[in-house]
């Protein structure tokens, strides 16, 4: 459980702290601040790996995964799936938040299991 609560306190630094503004406003629609971010989330997650003893491979599983989640489709999938909402394509703003934070803490499992 230890290892879990680090884990997560890592994504917030990298995903909130460390994460340029720009790349936060424009990674949905834009590949490029995506691969960046991705790649820059997973490196903030170095030293926690190293500290951790989890195999320094699972940097590219969590840069993969952050580039897939930041493109907000699959948030979006998401969204429609719990709330049951067919009609709507996105989720409101604020939920699409949650949602993501949701989805890229739970992409954290493996890590730990």
């Amino acid at each position: 459980m230890e290892a879990f609560i680090i884990l997560v306190l890592t994504h917030f630094i990298s995903d909130w702290i460390f994460q340029p503004t720009a790349w936060a406003l424009t990674k949905e629609k834009n590949w490029k601040p995506r691969i960046l971010h991705g790649l820059q989330y997973a490196l903030v997650f170095l030293p926690v790996l190293m500290y951790l003893k989890i195999s320094l491979w699972w940097m590219v599983y969590l840069a993969a995964t952050h580039f897939i989640v930041d493109s907000r489709d699959i948030v979006n999938l998401w969204h429609k799936h719990y709330t049951n909402r067919l009609s709507k394509d996105r989720a409101p703003f604020f939920v699409s938040i949650v949602d993501d934070q949701i989805i890229h803490i739970l992409l954290l499992l493996p890590l730990v299991i």
